[in-house]
C-alpha cells in the first residue's frame, strides 16, 4: 500500500492488521450510524446518504488509523500535521452539505482543530497528553451537555475529538525516538 492516496491514510508500511482493524471499525460504525438514522437519511435525495456514510467512513477510519505507527511516522513533520488538521473543514464541509447543521458541525470542527493545534505544538509528549485530555473532556461537556449533539450527529464531536486531539496531535513518535535516543 504505497501510493499517495494510501500515504495519507496510513502512511508509508502499514501492517495488514492495522488494515483490516482501520477499515473494519469503519465499516461497522458507518452502518451502525446508518442504521440508527435510517429513516431521516432515506427521507434525503440518495446522494446525501451517499456523502454522509461515505464521510463517517472517511473520518472513524481515520480515527482508527492515526493511532497507528505508520500514520504517526508519516505525519511527523508538523508542516504536514497543520495541513492534515486544516483539511477537515472539508470533511465538515461535506457533512454540513449532506445533513446541514452547519453552525453546529462548525462549532466541533473550530474547538477540535483549536484544541488539536494547542496539542500539536506543545513540547513535551507529557504535556501534550494532559493537554489532550483537557481538550477532550471540554469538548465532551461542551457538545453533549452544554450544545447537544443534533440525532444524526451525535457520533461526530466524540469521533473527531479522539481522531485529531488524541489520536493525531500527540506526537508519538516522539516518545519511542526519544526511547531509543536514551538506550544509545
Amino acid at each position: 500500500m504505497s501510493n499517495a492516496f494510501s500515504r495519507e491514510f496510513l502512511g508509508e508500511s502499514p501492517t495488514k492488521k492495522d488494515q483490516v482493524l482501520v477499515f473494519s471499525i469503519a465499516i461497522l460504525v458507518m452502518g451502525v450510524i446508518g442504521y440508527f438514522n435510517y429513516e431521516q437519511l432515506s427521507a434525503m435525495p440518495l446522494w446525501k446518504p451517499i456523502l454522509f456514510l461515505l464521510m463517517i467512513l472517511d473520518i472513524v477510519s481515520g480515527a482508527v488509523a492515526n493511532f497507528t505507527k505508520s500514520t504517526q511516522l508519516y505525519y511527523r513533520n508538523n508542516n504536514k500535521r497543520v495541513t492534515f488538521l486544516l483539511i477537515h473543514f472539508i470533511h465538515i464541509g461535506l457533512l454540513v452539505l449532506a445533513v446541514g447543521h452547519i453552525w453546529y458541525c462548525l462549532a466541533v470542527l473550530a474547538f477540535t482543530l483549536a484544541g488539536a493545534l494547542i496539542v500539536n505544538f506543545t513540547k513535551s509528549l507529557q504535556q501534550q497528553e494532559i493537554t489532550a485530555a483537557v481538550v477532550v473532556n471540554l469538548g465532551i461537556i461542551l457538545f453533549y451537555v452544554v450544545f447537544p449533539a443534533p440525532q444524526i450527529l451525535n457520533w461526530l464531536p466524540g469521533i473527531l475529538l479522539m481522531k485529531l486531539v488524541f489520536g493525531f496531535a500527540i506526537n508519538r513518535e516522539s516518545k519511542s525516538n526519544l526511547s531509543s535516543a536514551i538506550k544509545d
